[in-house]
């Protein structure tokens, strides 16, 4: 029942039509459709159209997205024991 598939041409724009605020990922997106609306709308529109037009995918390759590739660990000062934020007491 859940084949690939599936997944991307049912659940997902479900999800997308439907969602749930009051079980969310991103709790300011979640807090600003409850409370307004319309304004979540407009916050949705505006990032759509900053980000996710056809354009922003097709025109640019892997090597133009991030310059990253050719920066080695001693470079760019970050190691795999770094850990972001702080430990639970």
């Amino acid at each position: 029942m859940f084949d690939l598939l599936n997944v991307f041409e049912v659940f997902l724009p479900q999800l997308l039509l439907y969602p749930n605020p009051s079980d969310p990922l991103n709790g300011d997106a979640a807090s600003l459709m409850m409370k307004d609306r319309k304004l979540y709308d407009q916050k949705v529109k505006e990032y759509c159209e900053r980000y996710a037009k056809k354009e922003h995918f097709t025109n640019s390759t892997p090597d133009e997205e991030s310059g990253d590739e050719n920066i080695s660990d001693e470079e760019s000062d970050s190691s795999d024991d770094d850990i972001a934020g702080h430990a639970d007491p």
